[in-house]
């Protein structure tokens, strides 16, 4: 991989910092590419810090553009989500989203912006450790399918976490964590976002980023996966669709818990979710010709992604790209399904919606992938 950052980030009240330095030289020693950028010449203090360390300087007129990012990547073999910026001022973020890399926020630099990204290291062992997790992993969603209306990606197979592993183990894996926060949530935040640059999703106009509810939601934003997803979307795009505290969907009534349900269940059945779900009347003038990114925990017939994208084609939504963290088995359904009523109320399911069929979603899968994830949930 490849790290970038500028002779900012390695100042800490004014000083070159020996401690980051360290950090970056590790780096080389363990095969990435490291290079430090400024409009400006090269500073006093570079050649005593790095000089036969590996990383490297250059002066690049005009780095916010993100060429340098570009076109290092390119002369590396590399693709720019490849790329890793560690950002500590304005120019350094406008480099970062230009050159479409992953962004990481020097938590010590006191530059406006800088803490408004989603993904942030407060110390040099921080900034280590997420450089080490985030390289086991290649890029590539495990699991990637095209619906007739929708698309599914998928981090990780769980079902090759072994037959004592379901899915409220692994929501309980995912919630630790979000809620602990530090480098494993940092590179949680980092592998996302770099599969999801790879896919493209960042340079898509008109984004929307939404969070698919629980089955109980209090409807307040405070979903387990909300502030994951508000991090996500200030790393992958410039976006600030959806507004904190303004949750996508509304679940104005609770749901079965489907993974929970029991064996007299009919788990393919969408109509409890289409009766208990619409989307937040706050956001009806805002979804027509918006692109959707829609993120949840874990997936295995793929009805709330079915259901939620039914929703908000009928509200005008021009694409819904589905994000599930982990994808249990080989059952996933494309859900063909025709809302007839107000996307924007509750809707009763023999009168305003049409299951018109649920074939299996196909998709290519990549089968490094879980493994990277399995030990970062740890």
């Amino acid at each position: 991989m490849l790290l970038v950052t500028s002779p900012s980030a390695l100042l800490v009240d004014g000083k070159a910092d020996k401690a980051i330095a360290e950090v970056l030289i590790e780096a080389v020693q363990n095969g990435y590419i490291v290079g430090v950028t400024s409009n400006r010449p090269k500073p006093d203090w570079f050649d005593g810090l790095f000089d036969g360390t590996g990383v490297q300087f250059q002066q690049s007129i005009g780095r916010r553009d993100g060429g340098i990012v570009k076109r290092t990547a390119e002369k590396q073999g590399l693709a720019p989500q490849d790329a890793l910026v560690l950002a500590a001022s304005e120019n350094d973020i406008a480099m970062g989203k230009n050159g479409k890399a992953v962004l990481v926020a020097a938590g010590w630099s006191t530059a406006p912006r800088v803490s408004d990204l989603g993904i942030q290291v407060d110390s040099p062992s921080a900034l280590r450790e997420v450089l080490h997790l985030t390289s086991e992993w290649d890029g590539r969603w495990w699991f990637s399918g095209e619906g007739s209306s929708y698309s599914v990606h998928a981090l990780s197979d769980l079902s090759t976490y072994g037959k004592d592993f379901d899915q409220q183990q692994f929501r309980a894996h995912l919630t630790n964590t979000i809620k602990n926060g530090g480098p494993r949530l940092n590179a949680l935040l980092a592998i996302t976002a770099r599969s999801m640059l790879a896919e493209g999703i960042g340079t898509l106009p008109r984004l929307l980023w939404g969070v698919f509810p629980s089955s109980n939601s209090s409807n307040n934003d405070t979903e387990v996966l909300s502030d994951f997803t508000h991090r996500l979307r200030t790393t992958v795009s410039n976006v600030r669709m959806a507004r904190r505290e303004e949750p996508l969907f509304i679940r104005h009534k609770p749901s079965t818990k489907r993974s929970s349900a029991g064996a007299g269940v009919n788990r393919l059945d969408p109509q409890d979710q289409i009766e208990s779900l619409h989307i937040n009347p706050v956001y009806s003038p805002n979804i027509s010709g918006r692109n959707v990114v829609l993120v949840d925990d874990c997936t295995t017939y793929g009805v709330s992604f079915g259901v939620a994208s039914s929703l908000l084609h009928k509200a005008g939504a021009n694409s819904v790209i589905c994000v599930s963290l982990g994808k249990f088995g080989r059952a996933l359904r494309d859900f063909q399904i025709e809302i007839t009523g107000d996307p924007f109320k509750p809707l009763n399911c023999n009168e305003d919606a049409v299951l018109q069929g649920k074939p299996f979603l196909e998709g290519s899968e990549n089968n490094a992938a879980q493994a990277s994830l399995r030990g970062l949930l740890g």
